[in-house]
């Protein structure tokens, strides 16, 4: 099975694959830790209902975001940074004019959209309260036009190859959310979530104006037919994404209203605390190849053997980083939801456990589905998204129907897996691609420590058994993990290097 790919990846090249997902995952970590910080406070001030007021109303923002901003902080970078590598000074002002304009275009759009939408939705969700949150959701709708704003600024930044700026508005966007929320969360409760989300926003838009600005003053004509025209050209590059995007987020929306319809108030609270637990440390490291692997992806899409080699490359380093994170996360779930939230939270410790499943096999499956998108396969990539988020919502609110938020766990796993097989199939037979011998030795070795953890973890929560029996599972596939990461990249030789450098 991929016999050919596996002398196919190179030390250097696992090497640096291991080393970016460090660095970025180290950039990211202070960012998360004040975004959990954020969380806590959250779950103490307001409770569960609380934040699943604040999930129901960051889901209808995202939705809105997502299905009129074009997803422009991903499709617009190729077209700024071609433009920063390959033209003069006026051509890259031209192409910083043209998404700005798309993006205030898009977002006026948004904004107006969601107004105009907003009274249905929030009959629909709060029913007899629908008088007392219709005015604060419409007071929201701003927010899409900040945010649009926002990810016009962050492709340009991200084009003309400003990252240590990306780096800090990632850790300032953080900082920003933490300190504007705690105090109106501290002074007027459930009612400071609206304001709290708007001049968050407002912030964050205000940081990444202040970086972009002094490179490129500020100017757009969204209504001019030309520049639009250049807009568009721009933003099918990324087609497949923006639906994808679109479908991500109507998908969460639909599940968290529908949880708190049929639910009890808080169940919207609870998956939302659950799978933010889950997708994590594991969205982290996938979002380092939206942002690295993709682009490289793209670049040897026809070349066949060199395309497989690399996508085998990321399956099998996301495995073997991924697998005893994800085991250790799994197996702690008890002590950090409570932790993290509120001991209101402990429902979900076990959704928690069963869907970390889940993200085991998105190890496999995440870097994989680029293939169809780097191939400009766009159509084929929004079907197998499409499919994902039908599946996702199926099996999640089934899951709860039979078995409340254990269920939930189990939709999501469920999901996962036949994505997986779905996604593999597809790329099997369409790009002829094959799992290297590395990546099923690696699964094979990993697949039945996560089973044994997530079955000890049903057997006695929380005593003698179940700390001893989960800490076996988690060293040894740390200790795999480890003795493969340095038999192909020397991992442990140079961080042994790099200290003895230090303590030199």
């Amino acid at each position: 099975m991929g016999e050919s790919n596996d002398n196919s990846v190179e030390q250097g090249s696992y090497g640096r694959t291991v080393k970016y997902l460090g660095i970025f995952g180290g950039a990211q970590g202070v960012s998360m830790l004040l975004n959990l910080l954020r969380n806590k406070v959250a779950s103490v001030l307001l409770g569960v209902s609380g934040l699943s007021v604040i999930a129901i109303f960051n889901r209808t923002i995202q939705m809105f975001s997502d299905c009129t901003g074009l997803s422009l902080a991903f499709s617009a970078i190729r077209t700024m940074a071609d433009a920063y590598e390959n033209a003069d000074a006026h051509v890259v002002e031209r192409c910083v004019k043209v998404v700005r304009s798309v993006a205030f275009l898009t977002g006026l759009v948004g904004m107006l959209l969601m107004l105009s939408v907003t009274p249905f939705i929030s009959e629909w969700i709060f029913g007899e309260n629908h008088t007392y949150y219709l005015p604060r959701f419409l007071m929201l709708a701003p927010v899409v036009f900040l945010m649009a704003i926002s990810n016009g600024e962050l492709a340009i930044l991200r084009g003309i190859k400003q990252l240590n700026k990306v780096a800090v508005y990632t850790f300032a966007t953080a900082l920003i959310s933490l300190l504007v929320a705690v105090p109106l969360y501290y002074v007027m409760g459930v009612g400071g979530i609206f304001p709290a989300i708007l001049i968050t926003a407002f912030l964050q838009m205000v940081v990444l104006l202040h970086f972009s600005c002094p490179l490129y003053r500020y100017s757009v004509s969204p209504f001019s037919a030309k520049l639009l025209r250049e807009g568009w050209d721009m933003v099918k590059l990324g087609a497949g994404y923006i639906y994808a995007s679109i479908l991500a987020s109507c998908a969460m929306w639909f599940i968290c209203a529908m949880l708190s319809d049929i639910g009890d108030g808080e169940t919207a609270g609870l998956f939302t605390a659950g799978l933010a637990m889950v997708t994590m440390l594991p969205g982290i490291l996938f979002a380092a190849l939206d942002s690295e692997y993709y682009p490289r992806l793209s670049g040897v899409a026809k070349r066949i053997s060199v395309r497989n080699g690399m996508v085998n490359e990321q399956v099998e380093v996301q495995l073997l980083i991924q697998s005893p994170v994800l085991m250790a996360f799994m197996v702690a779930m008890p002590l950090l939801i409570p932790l993290l939230y509120d001991s209101e939270f402990m429902s979900a410790v076990v959704m928690a456990q069963v869907a970390m499943f889940g993200m085991f096999m998105r190890t496999m499956t995440y870097p994989i589905s680029f293939l169809p998108l780097a191939s400009s396969d766009s159509l084929l990539f929004l079907g197998l998204e499409s499919v994902y988020n039908v599946m996702l919502v199926l099996f999640v609110l089934a899951g709860y129907s039979s078995s409340g938020m254990l269920g939930v766990g189990a939709g999501v796993a469920l999901t996962h897996i036949v994505d997986f097989a779905i996604v593999y199939a597809v790329a099997h037979f369409k790009y002829g691609f094959s799992l290297s011998r590395r990546v099923v030795l690696y699964f094979i070795i990993q697949l039945p420590l996560m089973l044994a953890a997530l079955s000890f973890s049903f057997m006695q929560p929380c005593g003698l058994f179940y700390w001893l029996g989960n800490g076996a599972c988690v060293l040894l596939s740390s200790l795999v993990s480890l003795y493969f990461l340095h038999k192909y990249s020397g991992f442990l030789s140079k961080i042994v290097n790099r200290f003895i450098r230090k303590r030199g």
